[in-house]
């Protein structure tokens, strides 16, 4: 009897201490709260994180689909744990342990196939996040035949916000009037556009360009239809497609022109942002416990963990630091050197600080991702631009009365990006910020750079 007594004696004891340990480690899986885009070949990190940020250094972390016994990656044990692995996932997921400490528990999946798109779960313990993936690329076309009409059917998935759709010939002209397009919209909030056309015209090739109403990474599929496959073209048809021609091209000097102007008022802004230079330094008392600044504030990198203070200015989660500087009129330039990952842009004097949160428009940053591997704008979800802009040199310009931000790749004063009407009480303060994941290069505030010598493009301070 006394046995018994003392078995359950020392159950419940144990069970008292697993209360304990479990209330005090209690915490969130916090993950991105819209679909993500990804494309066919690349690499991609779907980001997971705990709040607060504790260490998960002895977690068990488990990504899966929709078996956790089949996951996409486990981590136990200090371990991986590739057993009941996937095995379409071997050799291309993987963590980030050394960012364990940091409650980061981020997959990166590596060489984006079209069957990884859908729902992966992020489980650490047992909290849980759910993370939405699109791969583009899931589109077809197809021609059918039905009751004597031919049409060619363009149908892509997966996309967010609603795109637009244009149809060209072989010669280039637009023909989209001809074309019939409906969109529906998932329970994800994502779009499947389909679009058909019909087919009597003699050109033998047609293009259909789906894209973005804000110009990105366009899907372009093109069909080859046999000559033989339709009769003679009639008169009124030829007529139609000479005066479609004469639309496309007066559009086209229309682009041309306001290709441009826009092009000379990014030089002018360009040329007038040394007199609004800024002389910006980065505050230690705002610095991630993780971060080295230099004695001069130019310079950050990130290293071992300092003991520091833990006030309300301090990042606590993400490696950041803001300037000592803050702006509540006019415009504003300065001019950061890239190096390693990290983001570059300005937050607001409200937005949070402390704890996992988004580097989005919504929570008050308005910034740029620059990977040696993507260039982003950091909008929701995140914006992919192209590589050919990734700088060496950004340069970044604040107008407060216009509530905008310009980023620039200096090297060849080309205009990267643009976020228009920032959310901010009148009179807050606006501050620079930079995040860096690198621990062998610094980030640095560099003079005013923006004079480029034609002959030989070195990059000369102003």
């Amino acid at each position: 009897m006394k046995s018994d007594q003392s078995e359950w004696f020392c159950v419940i004891v144990l069970l008292l201490q697993q209360t304990s340990v479990s209330g005090s480690e209690r915490f969130e899986v916090l993950g991105p709260r819209y679909p993500m885009a990804v494309y066919p070949g690349e690499d991609t990190v779907l980001p997971c994180y705990l709040s607060p940020n504790i260490s998960a250094e002895d977690m068990e972390i488990r990504w899966f689909r929709e078996d956790p016994f089949s996951p996409v990656c486990l981590y136990q044990y200090g371990r991986y744990d590739f057993e009941e692995q996937i095995p379409s996932y071997k050799g291309r997921a993987e963590l980030f342990p050394e960012e364990f400490r940091k409650g980061n528990v981020s997959l990166r999946l590596k060489d984006i196939r079209g069957s990884d798109d859908g729902r992966y779960n992020c489980l650490v313990q047992s909290a849980k996040a759910l993370i939405d993936v699109v791969v583009r690329g899931q589109s077809s076309v197809s021609l059918h035949s039905e009751g004597g009409q031919t049409r060619l059917e363009c149908r892509s998935e997966g996309w967010y916000p609603e795109p637009a759709v244009i149809w060209t010939d072989r010669d280039g002209h637009d023909v989209t009037s001809l074309s019939n397009t409906t969109v529906e919209a998932d329970s994800r909030g994502l779009h499947t556009v389909s679009s058909f056309i019909p087919v009597k015209q003699e050109s033998n090739v047609f293009t259909c360009l789906i894209r973005h109403a804000v110009p990105e990474e366009d899907w372009e599929p093109q069909l080859h239809i046999p000559r033989d496959f339709f009769p003679d073209p009639s008169g009124w048809m030829v007529s139609l497609f000479l005066m479609a021609a004469l639309t496309v091209a007066a559009a086209a000097l229309l682009v041309i022109q306001w290709r441009r102007m826009d092009k000379k008022e990014t030089m002018w802004l360009f040329k007038g942002l040394p007199k609004v230079w800024a002389d910006v330094t980065l505050d230690p008392d705002t610095a991630h416990c993780n971060l080295t600044l230099s004695e001069d504030g130019k310079r950050v990198r990130e290293g071992e963990r300092q003991d520091l203070p833990d006030n309300p200015q301090r990042f606590d989660f993400w490696s950041c630091v803001v300037s000592r500087e803050s702006f509540t009129s006019g415009r504003h330039y300065w001019v950061v050197e890239v190096n390693g990952e990290c983001s570059i842009g300005v937050t607001k004097e409200s937005a949070q600080r402390k704890g996992g949160f988004s580097f989005t428009p919504q929570q008050g940053y308005w910034g740029l991702n620059c990977y040696s591997s993507r260039l982003s704008a950091l909008t929701t979800p995140m914006k992919t631009l192209p590589q050919s802009l990734l700088p060496k040199i950004l340069g970044v310009c604040v107008d407060i009365e216009e509530r905008q931000v310009f980023f620039f790749k200096v090297e060849s004063r080309a205009l990267i990006y643009t976020f228009n009407d920032m959310q901010f009480n009148k009179g807050e303060k606006i501050y620079p910020v930079l995040r860096t994941l690198d621990r062998n290069r610094d980030l640095v505030i560099l003079p005013p750079v923006v004079s480029v010598d034609e002959t030989d493009q070195r990059l000369k301070p102003v």
